[in-house]
Order: structure tokens, then sequence, then C-alpha cells
């Protein structure tokens, strides 16, 4: 979302700094060196936002504020100063300014402290919320759209449809909406995996779908008694014929050649077939996805994610996907009663996952090679003007660290900082170091 910044600052070159980055970032700004000029354009009903330093020829904008809150009392106001004193923080509580940026500031933290401000004037959750909660599968990337046509042109069909997608990526939800889009919708959607009784599954699903979830764990007396199933189906009319819809996380054909699926079963159930992406995959779905999940699990209507904690969640690997974010969100949810799900609650939820897990078979093996890998090279001279060994080994694991840090903080350099227990102005000393952009 692009705001109209009001801009206030008697210092020429922090308004020509602070202009350039908000108008980088996409907004509009108007920019002035008095307080009485910003509340005459707020009374006016011009901007959004309001940005000010706290000291402008020799008086505080606090005098200010009270007039501007009572002409814009729903008008966000960030406050910039370089008196970074417990007074000034305090006197920003009492006239309910939205943020507080003490001097020296990033220009990030000051884009990142419009951009929440921003969706406090019109959280972007509210306005999608309305609408994405009439969807029955949240998404418009790229990605998505093969399914949503798939979905569409199978609907109504008779094709028996095979769903491939990893765990938690909605394959469920697809089978759903595949049988409630069609003719069989007011008929029965069968889920099982109990084939024995031919005659008493057909009289069961009447005409409707049968919907197997991981077909791959059926046993071979399952995929015999399910194969019964179709074979006899055929002798049934068409209007009353079931169809068969499943779904699987895992290669059907290679274990067709193993020999752990039949191959005349798998001939059978994939006429048709939808691959589900993974979250990974899906560009900025992961945003309406989580706002849609919030606002599910809230009572309040004035829940929202700060962008920040957005950008988190957007840059995570959902190793479970969809249904990993959703867990997530709900757990957020019960946590913090907050109005603001922030990024820092993001990072706290992150961190419990990450000390839970147990070093499994890989973290041990990478542990032993990092031994090897040291003992080697401890065991070799440097030469004249080379690192030390302790420089070598520092270089295998900073860079990488310093990425990942950033990707989970969203690209905030204060955040990962902070993660990994640094002062920011070493961050950025060493991303300069190691040429990160």
């Amino acid at each position: 979302m692009k705001y109209e910044v009001l801009l206030a600052d008697d210092d020429d070159s922090v308004r020509l700094v602070l202009s350039k980055a908000l108008t980088r970032a996409g907004h509009s700004v108007k920019a002035t060196d008095n307080a009485d000029t910003l509340i005459k354009w707020a009374e006016a009903g011009q901007g959004d936002i309001v940005l000010t330093d706290v000291m402008m020829g020799g008086q505080e904008v606090f005098d200010s504020l009270p007039q501007l809150t009572a002409a814009r009392p729903k008008m966000p106001v960030i406050i910039i100063s370089a008196n970074n004193t417990v007074n000034t923080a305090l006197k920003a509580g009492r006239h309910k300014v939205f943020e507080y940026v003490p001097k020296p500031f990033d220009l990030e933290d000051v884009t990142q402290a419009v951009a929440r401000a921003g969706q406090s004037v019109n959280p972007r959750r509210n306005k999608v919320s309305a609408e994405l909660g009439k969807l029955p599968m949240i998404g418009r990337s790229p990605a998505m759209q093969p399914v949503y046509r798939a979905v569409s042109r199978f609907a109504s069909g008779d094709l028996p449809v095979l769903i491939q997608g990893a765990v938690g990526t909605g394959k469920d939800l697809v089978a759903r909406l595949i049988h409630d889009g069609g003719v069989r919708k007011d008929r029965p959607f069968l889920r099982t995996t109990d084939f024995e009784n031919t005659s008493l599954t057909l009289q069961k699903v009447n005409g409707g779908d049968i919907y197997i979830d991981e077909i791959a764990e059926l046993s071979m007396q399952q995929q015999e008694g399910l194969l019964a199933v179709m074979t006899e189906s055929e002798r049934i009319l068409e209007t009353d014929r079931p169809r068969v819809l499943s779904a699987t996380r895992k290669d059907l054909r290679r274990l067709a050649a193993d020999g752990k699926f039949r191959d005349d079963l798998l001939f059978r159930i994939n006429v048709a077939e939808i691959r589900i992406p993974p979250l990974a995959s899906r560009d900025r779905d992961t945003y309406e996805l989580a706002e849609n999940f919030l606002s599910n699990t809230s009572a309040s209507n004035s829940r929202r994610f700060e962008t920040e904690a957005l950008d988190i969640l957007h840059r995570h690997n959902w190793a479970g996907n969809v249904r990993e974010l959703e867990n997530l969100v709900r757990r957020l949810a019960v946590l913090y009663s907050d109005d603001v799900i922030t990024a820092d609650m993001v990072l706290q939820e992150f961190s419990k996952d990450i000390l839970s897990e147990k070093p499994n078979e890989g973290d041990l093996q990478m542990e032993t090679q990092v031994e090897l890998a040291c003992r080697q090279l401890l065991n070799t001279d440097t030469g004249e003007g080379e690192e030390s060994h302790y420089q070598t080994a520092l270089a295998w694991v900073e860079r990488p660290l310093i990425v990942e840090a950033l990707r989970l903080t969203g690209g905030n350099r204060a955040k990962a900082a902070d993660i990994m227990g640094i002062h920011r102005n070493t961050l950025r000393t060493r991303m300069k170091s190691l040429e990160i952009s």
C-alpha cells in the first residue's frame, strides 16, 4: 500500500534524504520545515501519515499534536528525534504517537515504520478478509492457476482424478472442491480405505465420489479391493456411476516399478491429474493465507500482522506448507492478545520450533563433517599473507549465517543483528566485507 506522507523537519538534508527514501518506497511526500504548515495540511484533509521531528525552530512538536489530533484523530504520527531521553519517549506515549524512532536511524527503519502506520489507517487484512472469506481456496499466484483450471475442468466430469502434492499443500481441499463443484455435489463424498465388500462400498457412495487420502499407503489387499470397486462400477449406468478421487505425496510410478503399487490400479486412477505446488512456489500467497487464517481465528476484526511480520512469514521455508502456516497463525492468535502480530512474535515462535528440535542423523553427520574439515585445516600451514586458521573457519559459517538471518527477518538488518546477538553496525561492516547486498 502507498500513502501520502506529511514530513516535517527543519534540517534540509534530513528532509531531502527522507523524501527520497519514502519516494523510492512508492509513497508521495509533502515536506515542510515547521509544525504550523504541518497542522494546516492535516486540517485541510491532506496526507495519510505524519512523520515529524520533535524539535523545529526551538519548539517541540508535542505542543502542536493536540491540535493535529483534534483535526485528524485517526492519522498516525511517527516521531523522530535526536533527543533520545526517557522524557521524549514518555511524551510520545502520552500523545499516543504511533511510533517513536530515535536518531540516528536507518532509512529502512523509517520506511518500515511508515508501512506499519499505513496499515493502522487502512489495514490490508480488513480490505481482503471479506473478499477472501468467500473464496474456497486462497491464493492468486501464477503457480496456482493450473490447479484452479484443472478443478474447473474435472469437477463436472466422470474421470478418476489423482491429486499430487507435498504434505500440507491442500490435497483434501482440492478433492472437496472437485466434488462440490460438480454434478455429484448432492451425492455422498465417501472418504474410505475399506473396499473389502464391493457391493457395500458402491451402495454407500451411491453414485458420488470415493476419496482416498494417501493412496500409496493402501495395502495390496486394499488395492485389490479398490480395483474391484472400479471394475464393478463400470457396469453401472453412467448417471449413477461413482468416481474415484485419490491423493498422494509419493511417486506412484516409482512404487509401481518397485512392485509396491499395482500398475493396473495406477493406470485406472491416474486418468486426470492435478499437481499442487508447494507454498514456496506460490509467490506472495503467504500474505493472503496468513491474513485469512488470522481473520478466521480471531473474533476481533482489528487483529492484523505488521508488514515486517508478513515479510518474515513469506521468506520462511514452509516444510509443512499451508498446513504448517495455518497452525503457526492459530498459535500466534492464541498466545498473543495484541491487535498487531509483530515480527518479534513470529521470530519468537520460530525460535521455539528450532530449540525443540532434536538433533537428527543429518545434523550429526554435518557435525562430523565440520570436525573433519577443522582437523584438516589445522594440519595445514598458512602461507605468508594468508588468513589464519581461525579466520578461515569463521568464514565458512559467517556468510551463510548472515544470509539466513536476513532471510528470516525479511531483509531487516536491525532484526537480523538482534537474533544473531551482534550490533547492527557490526552486521553492516561484515556484510560489506563479505559483499552481501
